[in-house]
């Protein structure tokens, strides 16, 4: 007599959470589109305003976000964190060589950096607020990358796995700082990123070696 009541109330549940999985991603979709319209300062996007550009109302985005951009900027980090996640897990699944499935790791995060553009860079600047609020992913990048290295034929799993991160944290920052308008930092573009964190795994290897 209990099973078709409970039935029903997973039934609701389930479209309750595609509903609000559907409303996130719209609202995160237009905080990157707002945060990379040159027209548009990153400082005066708010909550609101990404509500109306979502098409969604103000209520729903504050439900989403009750810490303004800080939930905005932890959000950014998760989703995009999720889908490098997806690509790599549909990559494992093919048993690519381990070095094979650290460049890829390393590529789709760079791909996945330059497709959220400014939206990342105005995020970063957050990270520390993030981390300590408890919004930061679920799972560090760098534990992600320490279980790849692992199946690699390395000496030291560890030490391939930090030289790894401290040459893709190099290669990040200077990103971050990319400004068309000061020449030091005019060079790193988002094609300098992408093609120097390609080289990271080889560089590391030496390093290693």
């Amino acid at each position: 007599m209990s099973i078709e009541p409970l039935k029903k109330q997973d039934g609701r549940s389930l479209r309750a959470q595609k509903t609000y999985d559907e409303a996130h991603k719209k609202l995160i979709n237009s905080a990157v589109e707002l945060f990379n319209n040159p027209l548009v300062s990153h400082e005066k996007v708010t909550v609101s305003q990404i509500a109306k550009h979502a098409g969604v109302s103000v209520a729903t985005a504050y439900n989403h976000f009750p810490e303004n951009k800080l939930d905005v900027y932890g959000s950014l980090f998760q989703l995009g964190f999720k889908d490098v996640a997806d690509e790599l897990n549909a990559f494992l699944e093919t048993s690519p060589e381990p070095g094979a499935a650290i460049t890829m790791f390393l590529d789709t995060i760079a791909n996945k950096v330059v497709e959220l553009g400014n939206a990342i860079r105005f995020a970063w600047f957050e990270v520390r607020d993030i981390q300590s609020s408890g919004k930061w992913i679920q799972r560090e990048p760098y534990d992600v990358l320490k279980s790849l290295c692992k199946n690699y034929d390395a000496d030291s799993a560890d030490g391939l796995a930090d030289d790894i991160f401290q040459l893709f944290n190099g290669c990040t920052f200077l990103w971050l700082r990319y400004d068309p308008s000061y020449p030091v930092w005019s060079k790193y573009t988002d094609e300098w990123y992408v093609e120097n964190v390609n080289e990271i795994f080889e560089k590391a290897t030496k390093i290693q070696k």
